[in-house]
């Protein structure tokens, strides 16, 4: 049976203009979010002095942190009994923690944000192996800090000013925002792991419904498939 130009053959459906097969995102703003506090709160502790508050004892400083031995050392803090060599250490490999956690957090902020469809990349996003990476290197500088607060009240004791002052190590500012950026990992890896994915048959599935519908769109907008069943030419002797 022919059909008239201009006229669709029954069952010739055509997608209507403006619709589209629904894609899953593989960007989470919701995890991305406190991925951006993590970040801001780590790169805050690195650059506030105060991670710990010294009372009591010979050392002049009131607070002590990373910077003070990040590149050159005072001798004064040896002298006045603030530090030793084991608290320069670990003072450093607090450090050391803390750029590896901006390093975790800001990897995973980026997978958030732009979401790559690379295996390995939507494994690591969707699982938030990066945001538990963050978590453990806060859990292991908040660790270290307290043996730091402990070696430095120890030396402190030995050294007191007076005779029966009162001595002791509290923990200050940067403390705290190390403990809430691992906080907000937390909430980020939660946001992750609780998200709803697609198995791995519905995804082919999407797909290939994706690439039949970029298919279907390469024809022009005014084609017709009747247009391909024009009846032939009257007959003439």
């Amino acid at each position: 049976m022919y059909a008239p130009p201009g006229q669709s053959v029954p069952g010739g459906r055509r997608r209507r203009p403006g619709t589209s097969l629904p894609k899953q995102p593989e960007r989470s703003l919701i995890s991305a979010l406190p991925g951006a506090l993590s970040i801001t709160a780590l790169c805050t502790a690195l650059a506030e002095p105060a991670w710990l508050r010294v009372h009591g004892g010979t050392c002049p400083r009131q607070e002590l942190g990373v910077a003070d031995v990040l590149g050159y050392v005072d001798a004064k803090l040896l002298e006045d009994y603030c530090v030793n060599p084991q608290t320069i250490l670990l003072l450093r490999v607090i450090a050391a923690f803390c750029f590896l956690g901006i390093f975790c957090s800001l990897t995973a902020f980026l997978l958030d944000v732009f979401g790559p469809k690379h295996p390995a990349l939507k494994i690591t996003r969707r699982y938030a192996f990066a945001h538990i990476l963050t978590v453990l290197q806060c859990a292991t500088v908040i660790g270290f800090c307290y043996w730091a607060s402990e070696l430095i009240l120890s030396l402190q004791q030995q050294h007191k000013k007076y005779h029966g002052s009162l001595i002791f190590v509290t923990f200050a500012i940067s403390f705290y925002l190390v403990a809430g950026a691992g906080g907000a990992s937390i909430l980020a890896t939660a946001a992750n792991l609780l998200r709803h994915y697609p198995t791995e048959e519905e995804e082919q599935a999407l797909e290939l419904l994706s690439e039949m519908e970029d298919s279907s769109e390469t024809f022009p907008a005014d084609y017709d498939l009747a247009n391909q069943f024009q009846p032939p030419p009257a007959y003439t002797p």
